[in-house]
């Protein structure tokens, strides 16, 4: 299954509705912008199909910022970051290339 129909499942839509399609997609690739830019290997980002934690991290900052008015919004940027940083601290998966100093 696709990333796209992936998140749009666990926000409870139709993956057959293509009413949201745009903003969907555009949360997905802001959400592996951050990753990228807190220091997620870019590479580690094309696993997705495959990847549990990347399915996971997108699917919650998805959850987070779809649609204007959502109440849970702390409560998912909290489990997001909490995540993010989990895999920031998974080198050997997702660190990015040379970190010696």
């Amino acid at each position: 299954m696709a990333i796209l129909d992936i998140v749009k499942t666990s926000l409870r839509i139709s993956i057959f509705n293509t009413d949201f399609n745009d903003e969907i997609n555009n949360l997905i690739e802001e959400c592996q912008d951050d990753l990228g830019a807190s220091g997620i290997n870019p590479d580690a980002l094309l696993n997705i199909d495959t990847d549990g934690n990347l399915r996971r991290v997108i699917t919650l900052y998805c959850k987070a910022f779809f649609g204007l008015e959502n109440p849970d919004k702390d409560w998912y940027l909290n489990q997001y970051n909490n995540k993010k940083a989990e895999m920031l601290n998974q080198i050997t998966q997702y660190g990015v290339g040379d970190t010696s100093v």
